[in-house]
């Protein structure tokens, strides 16, 4: 009845889209032998759920009348994983989110198809391949911790599918960081907890076989050890030519003591304790000398802001702030390579805006977080800005220590001076 009911066309499919990994009556695993056995279940709507169970929990066989079906999925199993697409590096994240069942629907009175990527079509998601950047769909979120990525897909607030902890290798994690979302590819087509050729994955592109949408990433959680600054962050001579260039604009002030320049070096390897020794005139010139080089990431070469870029000087009270900030644009301030900021007017202000795109960034830890809620909010338009900051220099003072995990965990380097 069944092969009858959906035709050879159809059976292909499901052979092709459905994968014997857990009986979805008992549970547990389907095994390699007897077969599985087919059940499906047509509701009244017009759609059909297929999934695959032990014969001995369920029979093979077309069962009509049973509503709500189609939502059941406790035991249904997902894998994903995580590459850069060619030729441009687009990273992506891959997930099957349907091992064992499959939804159907009525093409015509008569005939059914194979439609699972239909519901994230419906909140977004496209069969195409984009050939520009697409904007993110509002449905799909991610969230970095170290090594592991999730992805969550919302709909009508509450979450359909929760795809967490998914391994992701270094280079792809440093390229969501960079662009602020990854792309989630949707396909029933692969067995992603094993290897496949990328050509496979390429194929299926081409054929509309899968969805595709960006998530835009909420959320970034690392160590303290992989956030540390380090010595190979910058080449030896770009660390010296930024240190010379800074170098001559504090001696036109007051030349910097070889105590400090020493402390802003070992910052620059990891080593905060010599910076944190320091106070008054002699911090602020180790700060500016770390912050200097650092902030040269933050444009490109037609010196335009790169997201990601930029760094933030968190101070614990608007004194302090002031005090830094008045210290960075004194320097600064005939220099045409670099800018230099202090936070105070509402985010997404004009003049908020552009104060945070600045080089250098200057303000107080509830600046900073104002700021970061109001960009993660703000939509496309302000997707710059919610991607800003490579390195964060939490100023040791009331409230700042070790600092506001929400605000600081985003940032790829952190120290506590």
């Amino acid at each position: 009845m069944t092969r009858g009911r959906l035709g050879p066309r159809v059976i292909a499919d499901l052979k092709a889209g459905l994968w014997p990994v857990d009986c979805q009556s008992c549970g547990r695993p389907l095994g390699r032998w007897p077969a599985a056995a087919l059940e499906v279940v047509a509701e009244e709507d017009g759609f059909a759920v297929a999934s695959l169970h032990h014969p001995r929990c369920r029979r093979p066989g077309w069962q009509d009348g049973q509503p709500g079906a189609s939502v059941e999925r406790p035991l249904l199993s997902w894998r994903a994983g995580c590459t850069l697409l060619p030729p441009s590096g687009l990273p992506t994240f891959l997930v099957n989110p349907s091992y064992e069942r499959a939804l159907l629907r009525r093409a015509d009175d008569t005939g059914w198809r194979v439609a699972t990527l239909e519901p994230f079509v419906a909140l977004g998601l496209a069969l195409d391949f984009p050939s520009r950047r697409p904007p993110v769909v509002p449905a799909l979120s991610a969230a970095l911790d170290g090594d592991r990525i999730s992805v969550d897909v919302r709909r009508d607030g509450g979450v359909l599918h929760a795809w967490h902890d998914v391994p992701i290798e270094a280079d792809v994690a440093d390229a969501v960081r960079a662009s602020g979302d990854v792309l989630v590819a949707v396909t029933t087509l692969l067995d992603v907890s094993e290897p496949f050729p990328l050509d496979a994955l390429l194929a299926l592109l081409g054929a509309r076989r899968v969805a595709l949408g960006p998530a835009r990433l909420t959320s970034v959680r690392r160590s303290g050890t992989d956030r540390a600054l380090r010595a190979d962050d910058f080449s030896a001579d770009v660390r010296r030519r930024s240190f010379a260039l800074a170098y001559g604009l504090l001696s036109l002030s007051r030349p910097p003591q070889d105590a400090v320049v020493a402390a802003a070096l070992a910052l620059c390897e990891g080593d905060e304790a010599p910076v944190r020794e320091l106070r008054g005139h002699a911090k602020l010139t180790a700060l500016f000398l770390v912050s200097h080089l650092y902030a040269l990431g933050s444009r490109d070469a037609a010196r335009a802001v790169r997201r990601g870029g930029g760094v933030h000087v968190i101070a614990p009270d608007a004194v302090r702030a002031k005090e830094c900030a008045d210290f960075f644009a004194a320097l600064l301030e005939g220099a045409k390579t670099m800018t230099v900021a202090r936070l105070g007017a509402e985010p997404l202000s004009a003049e908020g805006g552009a104060a945070y795109l600045a080089d250098i960034v200057i303000g107080t830890g509830e600046e900073f977080a104002a700021c970061c809620a109001a960009y993660r909010e703000a939509g496309p338009e302000f997707a710059l800005h919610a991607g800003r900051g490579r390195l964060a220099l939490l100023v040791e003072g009331s409230g700042t220590d070790p600092g506001p995990e929400a605000l600081t965990r985003r940032y790829p380097r952190l120290a506590l001076v």
